[in-house]
């Protein structure tokens, strides 16, 4: 299998090249979703207009922290309530954005919805982004290889999906459910570096972007790109061994679920009532040997759920990933677990392991992107792999 990736590296995959001068596209993240209230402070000169004109509403040379919120007549922020269904902040450039005690980069869009919540986006350009990603992502003391081979990863995915939601408000949310996003709070040196390093390159297969999905730790052997969504396509084929991430501390893991867990999990999830006493087994399993589809029996009810649903309705730090067996007890069940997260793509501790025992960035995206290409924004014109239906979120 070694052997097979260093071919398709030599053969595939051009090399890191120096920085291109294209200006990098902006990416829309959703840094705040429901939420009925933020804390805002500028440390630096801004302005807050509307969103669709120039107009000032407010500026000044900084903006002390205060709270801001949705309301009836539109955006209160602090005690002066903006008779606008949003308001856009726009920093100087040399001032900062401090949200919710996060720094950030770029401009924010803050949007009042129809329940009085806030949705908040923050525009900023794609490598600033992959900045504030990187370190949250992945240890920023890992080997400067693997951090550039998750750096292309994630500049992959996130171009992928800003031209696949250009009807959305958003490109990416700012946790598991697309990339874990830290603003400018999150910034370390190496991470910096091999975001700097990679400037511009992404990944494609026969000319057009993918969705380069990645994971924590794969387990022993990745899985089928079909558990996110209608993707059928070389790069993103599961199957491949991976015994590099066994040093991973979520290589193995084990949970318990009580049969109150359960019947909460099922009832929160509108399937009704399994109480008092359930069922779990697995129905079937996906090609690569993991969890597809979970039958839960109880209170004269059948509720059968794919097992990445069954992993959202626990939660996914709770059940890390579908790759589990499960054991009877006299109240609930034992997971017993391998890796964390989906399990499709690069796997993030096996990308770690392949550096320390010397292979470049662009032999390890071959290894587990098998038959994509490696080229640089700008060079090429950008379109994405046609999806025919929704993804499912990242995680």
């Amino acid at each position: 299998m070694m052997g097979r990736a260093l071919l398709v590296a030599a053969a595939v995959l051009i090399g890191l090249l120096p920085p291109a001068a294209a200006e990098p596209p902006v990416i829309r993240v959703a840094v705040v979703q429901n939420q009925p209230e933020v804390a805002l402070a500028i440390h630096g000169r801004f302005r807050i207009t509307p969103l669709r004109t120039p107009d000032a509403l407010q500026e000044g040379a900084r903006l002390p922290k205060v709270a801001v919120r949705a309301a009836r007549e539109g955006i209160a922020i602090g005690g002066q309530v903006l008779p606008q269904p949003g308001v856009r902040v726009e920093p100087a450039r040399d001032a900062t954005i401090n949200l919710n005690g996060r720094r950030l980069r770029g401009t924010l869009e803050i949007l009042a919805q129809p329940d009085q919540t806030l949705l908040v986006i923050n525009h900023v350009g794609l490598e600033e982004y992959l900045q504030g990603v990187l370190s949250k992502e992945a240890p920023f003391h890992w080997p400067i290889e693997a951090l550039k081979a998750l750096a292309i990863a994630a500049r992959t995915y996130t171009v992928f999906q800003q031209l696949s939601k250009t009807s959305l408000a958003y490109d990416v949310s700012a946790d598991v459910l697309s990339q874990v996003y830290g603003g400018r709070s999150a910034e370390r040196g190496r991470s910096t570096r091999a975001v700097g390093i990679t400037r511009g390159l992404v990944l494609t297969f026969e000319g057009k972007v993918f969705p380069a999905f990645y994971h924590s730790t794969c387990g022993g052997l990745t899985e089928e790109a079909s558990v996110m969504g209608p993707f059928d396509l070389a790069p993103l084929k599961g199957g491949v061994a991976c015994s590099f991430c066994v040093e991973s501390p979520f290589y193995r893991w084990q949970r318990r679920l009580s049969g109150a867990d359960v019947a909460w999990a099922v009832k929160q999830a509108g399937r009704g009532s399994v109480w008092p006493r359930q069922e779990v087994e697995i129905l079937a399993y996906s090609p690569t040997g993991r969890v597809g589809q979970v039958r839960i029996r109880g209170g004269g009810r059948v509720v059968d759920v794919a097992g990445y649903e069954f992993r959202k309705w626990f939660g996914f730090d709770r059940v890390r990933s579908t790759g589990f067996a499960i054991l009877r007890e006299p109240d609930g069940v034992i997971l017993q677990g391998r890796g964390w997260g989906h399990g499709v793509g690069l796997c993030q501790w096996g990308a770690a392991a392949l550096a320390r025992r010397g292979l470049s960035a662009k032999e390890i995206l071959a290894y587990y992107y098998p038959e994509a290409e490696l080229v640089r924004l700008g060079e090429h014109t950008m379109e994405p792999i046609p999806v025919k239906k929704e993804a499912r979120p990242r995680s």
